[in-house]
This record gives C-alpha cells, structure tokens and sequence, in this order.
C-alpha cells in the first residue's frame, strides 16, 4: 500500500501541489459553510477551488485529459448539490425549537397524577414520562400563609420551567384550584 501512495505521487506533476493545496481548500470552505451564517458563498468559492485544483492537479493542457473537464463538472455540481442540501437542513435544524430534555419540555402541557401544591411536590405525566413537579406561585398569593393552593388529580397543566430537577407547573385549566387549610 505504501508503494501504492509513492507511485500516485510519481505520477502527479511535480507543480501538482498547488491542486491538491486547492482541493484541501475546497473542503475547508464547505466545512467552514456548515458552520457559520453566509447564505452559502464559500461552497461556492470551494467548488470554484475544487475545479481549479482538479484542473491543476493533472495538466489539462493534452487534448486528450479535455476529457476530464465533463466528469469535474458533474462531480463538482454533485458536492455542490450535496452541500446545499446539507446546510439548508442544518439552517432547519438551527431554526427549529428545542424538542429534546427539559427545555423540550417548557410549555408541554401534562397531567396530574399525584396533587401538586407550592411547597410539597407531586407527579404530573407529561412528554411521556412522570415527573416531580411543584405549582408556580403568583405573586400576590406568596404572602398568603393560611391556605396553601393546590391542583387536582386529573387537571391539566403547563410546565413553565424547572427547579431543583422539579417542572414548575401553572394550571391549564382554571376551575380546577383547590384551597386547603394548614392546622
């Protein structure tokens, strides 16, 4: 294999450097494209040097290599079909919200399996899994210290964030609040 590698590189031109520096460009450029945000101009410039690298790799000047001019340009608008494709997907999966672990999970809306007070957790079943979870509390119920507020078993509700591992849940339907009274 090794006398494989030397004979190719007996074979190239001795100026054939440059092409092969072109055509590691060319692939620089369409990774460096997937990366950042430009609307696709260096696949553009890297099918440009891909071309101009194959093309100075082999001495293009005999008539007989014209022939590879037709299989270059179908290989090159092939890679730049397939990397206009790769980066719209890429621009879709950046574009796209969240769907996985909690912050998936924001603005779900679940069931509760086990009441769901301020201070004392219970289970709500949403995203397909049970979760511990405690109700959000309104601002101008927090300084009330004689009920405490909790949601039934059965109501739905609406994850709105996540504290201490526990979803922090708010009613989803209003009718179903339930006041306790502490001794």
């Amino acid at each position: 294999m090794i006398i494989a590698s030397y004979y190719a590189l007996q074979v190239l031109p001795e100026d054939s450097w440059a092409g092969v520096t072109l055509i590691f460009l060319a692939f620089v450029l369409a990774v460096v494209d997937l990366m950042v945000t430009n609307h696709g101009l260096p696949t553009l410039a890297g099918l440009v040097a891909l071309i101009l690298g194959v093309l100075l790799l082999f001495n293009t000047l005999a008539p007989f290599l014209w022939a590879l001019f037709i299989p270059l340009m179908a290989v090159a608008i092939l890679v730049g079909l397939f990397f206009v494709g790769a980066l719209s997907k890429v621009r879709a999966a950046k574009e796209s919200p969240v769907a996985t672990g909690v912050e998936g999970m924001i603005g779900e809306v679940g069931v509760v399996k086990e009441p769901v007070g301020v201070s004392s957790p219970g289970w709500i079943f949403v995203h397909g899994e049970w979760w511990q979870a405690i109700a959000a509390i309104a601002p101008e119920d927090a300084y009330e210290q004689d009920h405490e507020r909790w949601i039934k078993v059965g109501c739905k509700v609406l994850v709105v964030g996540f504290q201490d591992g526990k979803a922090t849940v708010v009613l989803f339907e209003p009718t179903a609040l339930e006041y306790s009274t502490k001794s």
